[in-house]
């Protein structure tokens, strides 16, 4: 091989080296800014919630308003629940009461269950972001090779 197929072959590899240092820096900065950005999310969550706070604070009334408009549906899903059991056990008699009791344990069980569940994946989705992230950052490191 000649002088200048060994020279084209340098100026060829230290152009392909160039490209993938940049494209490193490039990918860098790119993880960078998402977690800027994710960053700046979370703390514009946090000002809308202390804004709402504040809000609430101020406002008395409207606390007491909700309070009552709980009450209220308290006292109505007591009733529904009452008018509920008189129907079970006109119906079905007192066994039958005893056995929507049984069902409706079942069924707050079952929730509970798939609440944390639910809760589970969305802990385990929030870890794997971050996981991904740090190796993006790792990648990126070693390309760059700083």
């Amino acid at each position: 091989m000649d002088a200048t197929g060994v020279n084209s072959g340098a100026k060829a590899a230290m152009g392909t080296l160039k490209e993938s240092i940049a494209i490193g820096k490039e990918g860098g900065k790119m993880v960078a800014d998402m977690q800027a950005d994710a960053h700046n999310a979370v703390l514009e969550q946090q000002r809308i919630r202390e804004r709402e706070r504040r809000k609430q604070e101020q406002l008395g009334s409207q606390q007491e308003q909700k309070a009552y408009h709980k009450f209220v549906a308290k006292q109505e899903e007591i009733k529904a629940t009452e008018d509920l059991k008189k129907h079970i056990l006109k119906t079905h008699g007192p066994n039958g009461w005893n056995e929507f009791l049984k069902a409706k344990l079942e069924v707050e069980a079952q929730d509970k269950l798939d609440s944390k569940n639910v809760s589970n994946d969305e802990k385990r989705m929030s870890e794997m972001t971050w996981w991904c992230f740090a190796a993006g950052a790792a990648i990126a490191y070693m390309i760059v090779g700083r």
